[in-house]
């Protein structure tokens, strides 16, 4: 069976592991505020706070982007569900944009066109790793006077113009089992402004404003300030500890993935596009290649035919405005979202595979794909 996810866990970053649960602290520590400082310098963001996943990322940076009862929040229904969710943790309403045909990002020129007054902010998905186009991006947010909450669950190591994601504003990284730095779960906030991230970490901890480690340093202090209602948000040392080792890696390994990549697009490159066409990638952007997204006809039999052979694969994502909780959700035109949703798969992409795997998937499909009416 060739997978389509598999995490790759370094030596390193097991020995970490090790060396975190011998420490004596495993929680919310001296860990955890190594990778927050490692994870800022990479991105090159002034700070970093560390979470439990990403989603819990996303419902901070709705918080602190004050986004509240009866707001609108304008993002993309082709994504992971926790996206959209955290809009309506906070009582707020999602309107639903189309997606640009090339890149499966959000067309900011159809989300012109569905600025109301209940407007506050824009959340955005770098849809596999491809980032927007963030000159225009922040462009829009600032012509409307919207907050942008940046979903980069698939962009760690992704760069616009050289410069990283994390780095332009509110972004909100996963580590999850499969993502390009996988610790099983957890998530990350990056921030320039200094007062966002004084809150984030207060909300991340139930609103406390010391955590138990700092009051843990030299004798104990019990006494804490709770100035409003936070979360059980936290990361923990032993998550950080394998961030920290991965970390380290995540460069070299994303430029395997984009070879990977490579090798398809070379691969297939003669099929003509009524048979395949791969998502495309934004000018001057570098995609961290977290998925490798096809778009086929007949793509339920494709998918069937694939596995039949041995090869796994997936869709990425059913678009979250069909699903019954987001049926009362404001959206423009989606037809763009649907066709690609009818046509989407997400090929074999991890850094386990090699050469020959990658070649395997290409011959089968190209087989599949030439049989199919």
């Amino acid at each position: 069976m060739i997978q389509l996810f598999k995490p790759y866990v370094s030596e390193e970053a097991i020995s970490a592991v090790v060396d975190a649960l011998r420490s004596g602290w495993i929680g919310l520590g001296p860990k955890t505020a190594e990778f927050e400082r490692s994870f800022a310098e990479y991105v090159g963001a002034k700070y970093a706070v560390g979470v439990n996943s990403a989603t819990a990322a996303l419902h901070l940076a709705t918080v602190v982007s004050g986004i509240g009862p009866g707001d609108e929040v304008l993002t993309t229904s082709l994504t992971f569900v926790s996206t959209n969710h955290v809009i309506l943790y906070q009582q707020a309403k999602p309107v639903f944009v189309d997606v640009s045909d090339a890149t499966l990002n959000i067309d900011l020129k159809k989300a012109e066109e569905l600025i109301s007054p209940q407007t506050r902010a824009i959340m955005v998905v770098h849809y596999g790793g491809n980032p927007l186009n963030m000159d225009e991006l922040y462009s829009f947010a600032a012509r409307h006077s919207l907050a942008v909450i940046e979903d980069a669950a698939h962009a760690c190591g992704s760069t616009f113009h050289g410069k990283r994601i994390g780095s332009f504003g509110l972004t909100c990284f996963s580590f999850h089992a499969v993502k390009n730095v996988p610790l099983g779960d957890g998530g990350m906030v990056t921030t320039n402004d200094a007062k966002i991230y004084e809150r984030l970490q207060r909300l991340r901890w139930m609103g406390i404003d010391r955590s138990t480690f700092d009051r843990s340093v030299g004798n104990y202090q019990w006494e804490y300030d709770v100035k409003e209602i936070g979360f059980k948000y936290h990361m923990n040392d032993i998550q950080a500890a394998m961030g920290v080792a991965l970390l380290k890696g995540l460069d070299e390994w994303n430029e395997r993935r984009r070879k990977i990549t490579n090798i398809y697009r070379e691969s297939l490159a003669d099929l003509p596009p009524s048979k395949i066409r791969f998502v495309e990638e934004t000018p001057f952007a570098v995609s961290a290649r977290h998925l490798c997204a096809i778009r086929v006809p007949r793509r339920n039999h494709v998918v069937e035919a694939l596995k039949e052979r041995g090869i796994g694969v997936g869709v990425h994502y059913k678009p979250n405005h069909m699903y019954p909780c987001y049926r009362d959700a404001r959206k423009g035109d989606l037809r763009v979202t649907e066709n690609a949703y009818q046509e989407l798969i997400s090929l074999p992409l991890h850094l386990f595979l090699t050469d020959d795997d990658v070649h395997t998937v290409c011959r089968e499909l190209r087989t599949i794909l030439n049989a199919s009416v």
